[in-house]
């Protein structure tokens, strides 16, 4: 008897207990009796938890800092070389890596068809200047039949004077009675047949003079058949010039595509392949893909580290000579590139290199990345006031992922929170601790 009336009094002196330990916790327990529940309601607002903070104040930083790029070394000249007609590969005279001179012959094509046509313009250049020698003699002819055309126009007229004088004389004797009619019809006579023969002479002379100008254009005809017979072989023998394909400039011949007995076709008729690769040397440069955010701070003759892994540790200081200005949409990047001197011939296109940039500017505000929060589009932080979490709107500047600059919102006194032993959201009563690097030697 004694021993069932201890077992039920010790599950009531339990659940006492579990009533009073719930109430700090501020936690209700559904399964407690209804005279719990005025207990828990009763409960003092001094036993609320307050969510302890660790805080941080904004320090004053210099926000200059060293951007590594990843960069390449590429050739200050490269080209991809064609042929400009189409043919047989008779002969390759390099490959990969052979160094070359300005018109070196690379590659020589076989064209067979193009030497006969250059063969058959020959022969038809010199046919025209033959004939051109033949009109030009035409041309000497009709000068001379001028000639002698205008000798017998100035013997007709002299003639035709004489007659003239004749006939008057003869026609005066006849009026005196001295002769008879039958001479003055006989000196009349004579006198016009030499009018005639100076008509026919003067004919002729006109008809030579004809024949001059005629042999004259013919001439003109024939030089101008011979300048184009001329410039037809000029054009076969640049064609046969582009049949050896020659190096632009000096340089290392860097790619290969062909082999000897290979046909190619030209350029103009739309290939799509080279033949060789050609890179100059003793001078090269690097490019770079400069990000958005650094682009401020590079411009012609900003100074930059350059440092190639391949060839050490050591570093090379350059000037930038060049930007794209406008940045790639689609990377948001500015390409960047400067020259270096390779008269060595150490550096290498296609070498990786990192490049060492200084980004400089001014001293601001700075929060631990950690604090910042967004929401909805908007930056903030969480500031400790008045022993509550208050929410501030602010601005950040460049963030590196461990500090971030505050361009607007704080004055350097609050307190931001930076964690939390649980979530904290605006109006939360919060014990700050604050951080050790914001004691006033970490702020400066």
């Amino acid at each position: 008897m004694n021993t069932r009336s201890i077992v039920v009094a010790v599950p009531a002196l339990v659940l006492a207990v579990g009533a009073t330990t719930v109430i700090p916790g501020g936690c209700s327990d559904t399964s407690a009796p209804a005279g719990s529940q005025g207990v828990l309601a009763s409960a003092s607002p001094e036993t609320a938890p307050v969510n302890v903070v660790s805080v941080t104040r904004p320090v004053t930083r210099s926000m200059s800092r060293d951007l590594e790029i990843p960069a390449t070394l590429i050739a200050y000249k490269t080209a991809d070389l064609y042929v400009k007609v189409s043919g047989y590969v008779a002969a390759v005279n390099v490959d990969i890596g052979d160094a070359v001179k300005a018109g070196d012959p690379l590659v020589e094509l076989d064209i067979p068809e193009m030497a006969e046509e250059l063969r058959q313009a020959e022969a038809v250049f010199t046919a025209r200047q033959a004939r051109v020698r033949a009109l030009r003699a035409q041309a000497t002819a009709a000068r001379l039949g001028v000639d002698s055309a205008e000798a017998k126009l100035a013997r007709a007229r002299s003639e035709m004077q004489l007659e003239q004088s004749t006939r008057t004389r003869m026609e005066e004797l006849f009026e005196a009675e001295v002769i008879p009619e039958q001479q003055v019809d006989e000196a009349r006579s004579e006198a016009a047949v030499t009018e005639a023969v100076l008509q026919i002479a003067e004919a002729d002379v006109a008809r030579a003079e004809g024949d001059i100008a005629a042999a004259d254009a013919n001439v003109a005809v024939g030089l101008a058949e011979v300048a184009v017979a001329e410039a037809r072989i000029a054009h076969l023998q640049a064609l046969m010039e582009y049949a050896v394909l020659r190096a632009p400039y000096d340089g290392v011949i860097t790619r290969r595509f062909i082999d000897p007995g290979a046909f190619v076709r030209s350029a103009a008729d739309g290939t799509t392949m080279p033949l060789l690769a050609i890179a100059s040397r003793g001078r090269i440069r690097f490019a770079m893909d400069v990000p958005e955010p650094a682009v401020p701070n590079v411009r012609i003759g900003t100074k930059i580290k350059l440092t190639i892994p391949a060839l050490g540790t050591n570093t090379l200081s350059v000037t930038v000579s060049r930007t794209a200005w406008s940045l790639n949409p689609d990377t948001r990047t500015m390409r960047v590139e400067a020259d270096l001197d390779d008269r060595g011939g150490t550096l290498q296109p296609g070498m990786y290199a990192r490049a060492l940039i200084r980004i400089e500017a001014e001293s601001a505000l700075t929060v631990p990345s950690a604090a910042i929060r967004v929401r909805a589009g908007e930056t903030y932080l969480l500031v400790v006031e008045d022993g509550r979490a208050v929410e501030t709107t602010i601005t950040v500047g460049y963030d590196d992922g461990i500090l971030a600059a505050i361009l607007d919102g704080l004055d350097g006194d609050e307190l931001v929170i930076t964690s939390a032993t649980s979530a904290v959201a605006p109006g939360v009563s919060v014990k700050p601790v604050l951080d050790d690097d914001s004691s006033p030697e970490a702020r400066g």
